[in-house]
């Protein structure tokens, strides 16, 4: 079984966490948790920066 890609944008919901490893599923929480504090304040993330410079 190849690698499951974090598809975090397009299923967002923690209840799919179950689908992914260990890691995975805690690299999920972390942007989740990141996305809900930005969303909170008004904003949205930088996903071309995230995906690109903290990776």
């Amino acid at each position: 079984m190849g690698k499951k890609n974090l598809d975090y944008l397009s299923n967002p919901d923690e209840s799919l966490d179950k689908n992914y490893s260990k890691e995975r599923q805690k690299i999920r929480k972390a942007i989740r948790a990141e996305d809900e504090k930005t969303k909170k304040m008004g904003g949205v993330i930088d996903w071309n920066y995230m995906l690109n410079d903290m990776m």
